[in-house]
């Protein structure tokens, strides 16, 4: 395949509402200007309604405004839009209705890792999403590659952003890396992922890159290189999901009944 010489524009959603940009945006630029190719840009948006926190209710609701973001990425010329948030908020509602590549940040991880080594392992930040991410896990049929979900000692999601922003992060990453190496001694783990896409873009932006001779994949990063892959597949050959079953689109007329407004 000849790579195309067209530029790439990918939108990227936070999966909460807000108004300004975000600290961990910078982290993102950095980490994604590292490995992006020459003519892609990617622009960060917010939810436009939604929670700013995610529990089984709140999550439902953002679903709504995930899709609709994927939906205004498409008709704004963007050529893929990416779920901002590892729990893969509506990806497949979002592949249902919009016929750009949607990338969802742990289903691109995990089959990556798959292919890193005999099994990987999830450093979890927040204890109360480990049971989440190996759910997800299975329903991506990788629950066999998957060597362990490992909660960090002493860590919440609240605590994790309060120490990356209160000028911590040396003992956050400390912390993290502590838990890896019990993974790979423990679990047998070669590979690793943190499922927090701000955590994990600041490992990279700290050069972590490895840990006890296994890799630590940062979610962004892949996400964007899976995103330029489907587009370049897409326009070389007309790659794309298949909408049959788990992405079949709505009805005909569907859009003129409950308009979804991309101003």
């Amino acid at each position: 395949m000849i790579a195309s010489k067209e530029g790439i524009k990918i939108m990227v959603s936070e999966p909460m509402a807000g108004e300004k940009p975000e600290p961990h945006w910078a982290w993102y630029k950095k980490t994604l200007d590292t490995v992006k190719r020459p003519g892609t840009s990617i622009d960060f948006v917010h939810l436009k309604k939604g929670y700013r926190s995610l529990s089984p209710y709140t999550s439902a609701y953002n679903v709504l405004s995930m899709v609709q973001r994927a939906y205004e990425a498409e008709k704004k010329g963007y050529d893929a839009f990416i779920i901002g948030c590892a729990t893969d908020l509506g990806l497949r509602e979002s592949r249902a209705i919009v016929n750009i590549p949607v990338i969802a940040p742990t289903e691109a991880v995990v089959h990556f890792a798959a292919t890193l080594g005999n099994k990987f392992s999830i450093i979890a930040v927040n204890p109360n999403g480990c049971v989440l991410m190996a759910n997800l896990v299975t329903s991506y049929s990788l629950r066999d590659k998957l060597a362990s979900v490992r909660p960090v000692p002493g860590l919440t999601l609240t605590k994790t952003f309060q120490m990356m922003l209160g000028g911590e992060q040396e003992k956050l990453i400390d912390m993290i890396t502590r838990e890896m190496v019990q993974a790979v001694e423990q679990d047998g783990a070669e590979a690793f992922f943190v499922p927090c896409v701000p955590t994990s873009s600041m490992l990279t932006m700290n050069g972590i890159h490895t840990v006890a001779g296994a890799p630590v994949i940062d979610l962004l990063s892949i996400s964007m290189k899976q995103a330029e892959m489907m587009v370049e597949l897409k326009r070389a050959y007309g790659t794309s999901v298949c909408k049959r079953s788990i992405y079949c689109p709505p009805y005909e007329g569907w859009e003129k009944d409950i308009p979804i407004m991309t101003e």
